[in-house]
């Protein structure tokens, strides 16, 4: 159980990274981002065709792109008075049209390039080293996106656009823009995520569908208004996923971080309006 949960809590980071800009464009805008499972498949994509450091940064890129076309669409939606769910479908159509490219141009292989080839021995555990990068650069980014909130005049305008967008405006804070660079904070930092899983577990083109509903979910554990609480949320979906494929198989592996989801939006006890004065 202690290795199940340790596995868990070492993919769970990166479920956070998932997580986080979908709860900070929920407080900015009011709406999720369905494709940000697309931004990290296409930088894993990208990054497998090209070799060495300079792959890296052309997955980094390509997700950025991706997530400027997704704003630009978040802006036309927004200037025609379209309502926040809209946002939400055009997102989704946007992940299968990238998804779909995938397939077209590198087929059905995996999408895979471990950095080590020994396992660390701790206490009997075998942990791969990759894992502990990936949880530190989460951790980092975490504390990145906490001191950009609270210690910058862009967290600043972030709080204010999430607390009153029309008095945002009339104090000349551009809360259209804010909210554009916070979808395009998304595909760099689903980028960064796929590049993490590249470089550990691996995945295909049919991951984005599902990396979008662990990050998803993980937003939703303890309140999506609370990007803060993200990496958490991660953490929890992490070892939920690890415990269910360690105790238990066939379909029902699949289907209890499904409920485990459910079980948290219908209670409400994790996300509901105690933590209401964690919005950014």
């Amino acid at each position: 159980m202690i290795e199940y949960v340790i596995r868990g809590l070492i993919n769970g980071a990166v479920y956070g990274i998932l997580a986080l800009p979908m709860s900070l464009l929920f407080a900015t805008a009011g709406t999720v981002d369905f494709a940000i499972g697309a931004y990290a498949l296409i930088a894993a994509a990208v990054a497998t065709s090209v070799a060495g450091t300079l792959g890296l940064v052309a997955g980094v890129l390509s997700a950025l792109l991706a997530s400027a076309v997704m704003a630009g669409i978040f802006a036309l939606l927004k200037r025609s008075g379209e309502e926040g769910i809209r946002v939400a479908l055009a997102s989704f159509g946007l992940s299968v049209a990238i998804a779909s490219i995938v397939l077209l141009i590198w087929g059905t292989q995996p999408f895979v390039r471990p950095t080590f080839s020994r396992m660390l021995e701790i206490g009997g555990l075998r942990i791969n080293p990759q894992g502990l990068i990936n949880v530190a650069i989460s951790v980092g980014l975490v504390a990145l996106t906490y001191y950009l909130l609270r210690a910058t005049s862009l967290g600043r305008m972030m709080r204010a656009a999430a607390a009153n967008p029309v008095g945002a405006e009339l104090a000349a804070i551009p809360v259209l823009g804010v909210q554009c660079g916070t979808i395009l904070a998304g595909g760099l930092l689903g980028g960064l995520a796929g590049l993490l899983i590249l470089h550990s577990a691996g995945l295909d083109f049919t991951a984005s569908l599902s990396l979008t509903f662990i990050g998803f979910a993980a937003a939703i554990i303890f309140g999506i208004q609370t990007p803060l609480r993200s990496l958490f949320g991660g953490l929890a979906m992490g070892v939920v996923e690890a415990l269910s494929a360690g105790f238990t198989s066939g379909m029902v592996t699949s289907m209890i971080p499904s409920a485990f989801m459910l079980v948290v939006l219908m209670t409400g006890l994790l996300g509901s309006n105690r933590f209401a004065g964690d919005r950014p």
